[in-house]
């Protein structure tokens, strides 16, 4: 049974459009996402990621295309008549959040809670328990205008989970945050996941969905290029990467290195010639290989690295890095099509 719970469809897009005059923002979208699932919506901006998400809590009407959102075991078409009822088991933060200053985190999502029906008797302490899964406890009471960004970003995802929904939908939750404020939102989405919540997210940020996300919708100029697990479109694309760091590498030496892993290297990745190259990443001081993704490949290329004595300490296939990889892939594919 709960194999089959978990295999429901919470979300369904069926030839979802959205058209402003001649541009289509958003082009036939088809997507499925399932129960328990952080689904990352992928794009660059002006992709129509968040014009999705505006339909999807009806602050803007399909051109054509339907949503359908279940709700009490019954999966429905959203509609203007029945909104009001299939968005109570949605939580949505669509852009950044704006509160009045004089306001504090009691008060903002008391009245969001109010807003989707919570029950009241109830309501002291649900405001209290999702104050303290972001750590703001002592902040409760303190007006929001002395709050910096991630803090009023945090009540903002909590204003989206306040009324205990089975849905997540968040667009762009961690764009502006520093480091340790991403890693808090990161944290917690995934402490969503365990809870049982279904979480659909858009970000261009690619490392973070990579942490979080367990399938990746990429869209681009409105189209739906790919949507799969990580893993699946590695293969499906036939390419992947892998990261390589030495020890020591002096930038005297770093032509002749390079010449050299490209000697031995390119004839190991499956790919043809012309598309073999490994590249020098100076930022970050790593070696960058496309390959075919095949592990055996793989074996190959770290055998012939430690054969030929470069003292490696990194070798790896970083999700981050290869959907890096992918996203610039898809969303080229389409920047093609349209040239």
């Amino acid at each position: 049974m709960k194999s089959e719970k978990s295999q429901e469809i919470l979300i369904k897009f069926k030839g979802l459009t959205k058209k402003f005059g001649s541009l289509y923002a958003v082009s036939n979208v088809d997507l499925e996402i399932k129960r328990g699932e952080i689904v990352g919506f992928l794009g660059p901006n002006g992709a129509g990621k968040s014009t999705t998400m505006k339909m999807m809590a009806y602050l803007l009407r399909p051109t054509k295309g339907e949503i359908w959102i279940r709700s009490n075991g019954e999966l429905k078409k959203l509609t203007q008549r029945n909104k009001a009822y299939l968005l109570d088991n949605v939580g949505f933060l669509i852009e950044s959040p704006a509160f009045y200053g004089d306001r504090t985190p009691r008060q903002i999502l008391s009245y969001f809670a109010r807003l989707k029906g919570y029950p009241r008797k109830k309501l002291k302490n649900r405001v209290e328990e999702v104050v303290k899964m972001f750590g703001l406890s002592e902040w409760i009471d303190k007006k929001i205008k002395i709050f910096s960004k991630g803090m009023r970003q945090k009540i903002g995802i909590l204003s989206a989970i306040i009324h205990d929904p089975d849905i997540v939908v968040l667009d762009e939750p961690q764009t502006g945050l520093d480091p340790k404020a991403r890693k808090e939102v990161r944290d917690f989405l995934l402490r969503l996941k365990k809870l049982g919540k279904t979480i659909f997210l858009s970000s261009h940020l690619l490392y973070e969905i990579s942490k979080v996300a367990d399938r990746i919708a990429i869209i681009s100029h409105g189209k739906l290029m790919a949507f799969d697990k990580l893993e699946n479109l590695e293969i499906s694309t036939g390419r992947s990467m892998i990261n390589i760091e030495l020890l020591t590498i002096s930038e005297e030496a770093l032509d002749d290195t390079l010449r050299k892993l490209n000697e031995l290297i390119n004839p190991l990745t499956g790919l043809e010639p012309e598309l073999s190259e490994v590249n020098y990443n100076k930022d970050s001081g790593i070696f960058e290989v496309i390959f075919d993704g095949d592990p055996k490949n793989q074996l190959k290329i770290f055998k012939v690295l430690f054969e030929n004595n470069f003292e490696v300490i990194e070798f790896s296939v970083p999700k981050a890095t290869l959907l890096e990889y992918l996203f610039i892939n898809y969303t080229d594919e389409v920047r093609k099509e349209n040239d």
